[in-house]
């Protein structure tokens, strides 16, 4: 495949996935069906499933990206100390909160669905395990693996409970300042873990 040609499937693809993206933020899971997708990206069905297999499949690289790209949005290289790449994961977590709702509901609406389907079940699995991955080689890059593998992995899961509860409580609450405040506190207990 010639690159032209893959740059328009790839545009193609990703319009695909922000279309469904659009109508789960807007109207949740049950109004992901394929003709409403048809209808939202303007393309006709048999484009959907020639990249994709099934809605299910959308809904998994839906999900993926979406977790790409808050991983990618703040790198850790722009800092010189966990606490200082910490305060940066709140302050974007508390932006998301409060300027992208469909967010929101795009990825605690696809937790109850995993509960119960053990393909969702799966791939839900794999996308923790994957960012428990990515922040321990964030606090590996600023600890230079002084720290022991118990004590890692029991910070990076506590990091993983915190922020998904976080960003419930702040969306309900809707109190960016007393949030941010929480936040500080969190990360200060969390070094305090790591460093003792």
């Amino acid at each position: 495949m010639s690159t032209a040609r893959q740059q328009a499937a790839k545009k193609t693809r990703d319009k695909i996935i922000q279309s469904a993206m659009e109508i789960v933020g807007k109207s949740g899971y049950k109004a992901l069906t394929s003709n409403a997708l048809v209808a939202q990206a303007g393309v006709a069905k048999g484009t959907i499933y020639h990249h994709f297999d099934s809605l299910d499949d959308v809904i998994f690289a839906m999900i993926r990206s979406i977790c790409s790209q808050m991983v990618n949005d703040i790198s850790e290289h722009q800092y010189t100390s966990l606490k200082g790449y910490f305060s940066a994961i709140g302050e974007y977590n508390i932006d998301e909160c409060a300027n992208n709702r469909e967010l929101i509901n795009i990825i605690f609406g696809f937790f109850p669905i995993g509960m119960k389907d053990q393909k969702f079940k799966t791939l839900a699995t794999e996308l923790i395990e994957a960012d428990c991955q990515q922040t321990t080689a964030v606090i590996q890059s600023f600890y230079h693996e002084k720290l022991s593998k118990e004590k890692l992995d029991h910070a990076v899961r506590m990091i993983d409970m915190f922020s998904a509860g976080f960003v419930i409580h702040n969306t309900l609450f809707d109190n960016p300042e007393l949030y941010k405040q929480i936040w500080q506190e969190f990360g200060d207990m969390l070094i305090f873990y790591l460093e003792k």
